[in-house]
């Protein structure tokens, strides 16, 4: 099949100027590794990137990169595109509606998609509505309030809560706006970065969780769907004057609760139709059993270390599973993953070849220009957890002599 895939961070949102170092690199690890899966399935891929990301030395091999310089010009590349491609996948935030209507242009040109459709990712990017709709199903979600930003000082929310509590969006992906609060004098600068980071008028306010941050991969067709991985998270959370981030994780990550965790999971996706595809479900292991943070109708970054150690390509099993409502009958894994962001200094073109060359280096450190760091996506494998661990620490050890080099 000719699949283009499109991923935000590297096209729309990299040309207008408006993704950060650290989601880029997620961004470009996982269309990085899903283009070499596809790859090497046989098919032929096609890629819309930003021309400034495509001139550092961008290391993907598809068969065909379109550059684009706004997002304009990368909706204008898709739907030339549509016309001669098999199938197209599309890797978004969910934020601002973003992933659904992009996911539903492409469905308006009548191109089959590896995505689930734009009704489903409506409705788990609503994240009071998933959390009522879960909650109305049995299953646990954290205590959580909604709050309007013009009217939360006399709201009175947090006579629901004790400390600490976490504030974030209603509308937004991974930890972007999101603050753990301590005591009340940390509320306004909660409030301040929901709304700095994303102009949301509304916000949540969440009992916080202590355990464990996982997560599980999962692939899902029509009508079933089957638990891929286990995936631990590196999550930091901080108070509103720090930034609280995604780091990475390790796969696959094996825990007696496993089993429950799956089946769980398995029942988060079945509350909804039109979930095709991968699709990630956020939780927290903690003494009283798995709570459900999130869910992701899209790729998550776990992926980029499943597509190392899987013992089948991911990359395409997505494929049959969105296109031809076909799942893995075993699953089973080549080794450990261990991937992780690592901040960098900005870097000129030699260090980044150089930095390119090296096996473990998906996703560089490209340079922004309104940013005076750069951020790297690693993944290191190992036959067991604790050696993936330690050759990840020696990478990054080479990754920053290399760049302070500079």
């Amino acid at each position: 099949m000719n699949v283009l895939v499109y991923e935000h961070a590297c096209g729309g949102g990299f040309a207008e100027g408006a993704v950060s170092p650290g989601i880029l690199a997620e961004g470009f690890g996982m269309l990085r590794s899903c283009v070499a899966g596809l790859k090497l399935a046989g098919h032929e891929v096609t890629v819309v990137a930003a021309e400034e990301l495509v001139l550092h030395n961008f290391p993907v091999e598809a068969d065909c990169i379109v550059p684009i310089f706004s997002f304009k010009d990368a909706q204008q590349a898709i739907l030339k595109a549509c016309s001669s491609v098999d199938a197209v996948y599309v890797i978004a935030p969910e934020t601002g509606g973003v992933l659904s209507e992009l996911v539903r242009f492409v469905e308006q040109q009548g191109v089959p998609l590896l995505n689930s459709c734009p009704e489903a990712i409506r409705a788990v990017s609503d994240k009071v509505g998933l959390y009522k709709m879960l909650k109305s199903k049995g299953l646990r979600t954290p205590k959580t309030v909604e709050v309007s930003v013009a009217q939360y000082r006399d709201a009175g929310f947090m006579d629901c809560f004790g400390f600490p509590v976490v504030f974030k969006p209603v509308d937004g992906v991974g930890c972007s706006g999101l603050s753990l609060v301590d005591e009340p004098s940390q509320v306004v600068g909660a409030v301040g970065r929901v709304v700095n980071e994303l102009g949301s008028e509304m916000f949540m306010v969440q009992e916080y969780l202590v355990g464990e941050h996982v997560s599980v991969s999962l692939l899902c067709t029509e009508s079933k769907s089957v638990a891929v991985s286990l995936n631990r998270q590196n999550v930091v959370l901080l108070g509103p004057d720090g930034v609280s981030c995604y780091m990475g994780g390790s796969v696959p990550f094996y825990s007696e609760k496993m089993s429950e965790v799956f089946k769980v999971a398995g029942a988060v996706v079945g509350c909804f139709s039109g979930l095709r595809g991968y699709v990630g479900v956020d939780l927290v292991l903690t003494d009283a059993g798995p709570v459900v943070v999130d869910v992701n109708p899209r790729l998550t970054t776990s992926f980029v270390g499943l597509s190392r150690v899987t013992g089948f390509n991911f990359a395409s099993a997505i494929l049959d599973a969105a296109l031809r409502n076909v799942l893995p009958s075993n699953v089973a894994f080549l080794g450990y993953s261990c991937f992780s962001k690592i901040e960098t200094p900005k870097v000129d073109m030699d260090v980044l070849y150089e930095l390119c060359k090296m096996s473990e280096m998906v996703s560089p450190p490209f340079p922004i220009v309104d940013s005076k760091k750069g951020c790297a996506l690693l993944s290191v494998e190992g036959v067991s957890y604790e050696e993936a661990c330690c050759r990840l620490e020696d990478v990054k050890g080479r990754v920053l002599d290399l760049c302070r080099e500079v």
